[in-house]
C-alpha cells in the first residue's frame, strides 16, 4: 500500500499543517494499517474480530430497519 501524502507549509507556523496532515493520514487509515501489521495477531483473534464486527453491522442494519418500520 503507497499512499504520498502532501501538506504544504505556510509561513514559521506548522501547528496548523501538523493537524491538517494527521487529518490527512487518519482519514486514509494508514495507522490503522500500520498497528495492523507492526503487531501478530493470533488467527483466534482475528477471526474473533472479524466475527464481533460483523455482528455489529448486523445489529446495526437490524436497528436501522426497525427505525423505519415503526
Amino acid at each position: 500500500m503507497s499512499v504520498n501524502a502532501f501538506i504544504r507549509v505556510d509561513g514559521d507556523d506548522i501547528s496548523d499543517s501538523l493537524k491538517a496532515f494527521k487529518r490527512k493520514v487518519e482519514r486514509e487509515g494508514l495507522i490503522r494499517e500500520m498497528k495492523k501489521y507492526t503487531f501478530y495477531e493470533k488467527p483466534t483473534e482475528a477471526r474473533r474480530r472479524k466475527l464481533l464486527k460483523a455482528k455489529r453491522k448486523q445489529q446495526k442494519l437490524l436497528n436501522k430497519l426497525r427505525r423505519m418500520q415503526g
